[in-house]
């Protein structure tokens, strides 16, 4: 695998990684629709190729400059939290959770291989 393969597979999974510490993480607490909103726009920022926010996210940016990525896969990690929030009860297995969370990050490494 070449080295800009190896880069772009280590930015996918820090940008899903990220995803899911901010979720489900130690400060998962004082997350609310407005900080996934936040995290939504810079998403869209980096696939529309406008200035990353930190040096993670121009990781992500250089990726998805080099590597035919589709923004709709990243975003559909970001709408199952977001389908996942409207549940009254939240009665959600945390298992199924991570497994999705799993399933994105080979979704978005198959234009590496």
């Amino acid at each position: 695998m070449t080295e800009e393969r190896q880069k772009a597979i280590w930015a996918i999974y820090v940008w899903c990684r990220r995803t899911d510490e901010l979720v489900d993480g130690p400060n998962a607490d004082y997350m609310n629709s407005g900080v996934l909103e936040r995290w939504e726009e810079r998403l869209h920022d980096i696939f529309d190729g406008r200035r990353p926010y930190d040096m993670l996210d121009a990781a992500l940016s250089d990726t998805v400059f080099n590597f035919p990525l589709d923004i709709k896969v990243c975003s559909s990690l970001l709408l199952y939290q977001k389908v996942l929030d409207a549940i009254e009860d939240n009665d959600y297995d945390n298992l199924t959770k991570r497994a999705y969370v799993g399933r994105t990050k080979k979704l978005l490494m198959l234009p590496l291989a």
